[in-house]
């Protein structure tokens, strides 16, 4: 399921090829897996299906999905290091904002470390091992 929020003031189509990106870049559309048609999509979401269309040429501009005439457009395959420069591409903007707050409030990088650090603890998956005898 996408998200789009409208009164965001992030433009449809970005909050849409971002959520697709990352949903590629996870691995939760594999490579080679075929979208929806624009028709299919842009009613299933509700939007225009010229957005839904700039959302795909953006994605296959950026190298993460292919159209291939008379068939759909795809999840192309990228290689590993590929994926990994896309990945720190879309958290760049997340970082530059956490750092340049984290300095305004006199924050160090070793207090941004261990906050992060801390973050990641709270978000890790608990394994569930039963009751200890």
């Amino acid at each position: 399921m996408f998200f789009l929020n409208p009164n965001s003031g992030v433009p449809l189509y970005v909050q849409l090829q971002q959520q697709l990106q990352q949903r590629i870049l996870a691995g939760q559309l594999a490579d080679g897996e075929r979208l929806s048609s624009v028709r299919d999509f842009s009613a299933e979401m509700g939007l225009n299906p010229l957005t839904v269309a700039k959302v795909y040429q953006l994605l296959e501009r950026d190298g993460f999905v292919e159209t291939r005439r008379g068939m759909g457009t795809f999840v192309s395959h990228q290689s590993p290091a590929l994926k990994i420069e896309a990945r720190r591409r879309q958290i760049a903007p997340a970082l530059d904002q956490l750092v340049t707050e984290a300095m305004h409030l006199g924050l160090s990088e070793r207090e941004i470390q261990a906050l992060l650090t801390e973050k990641f603890r709270q978000f890790k998956p608990k394994t569930n091992k039963g009751p200890v005898s």
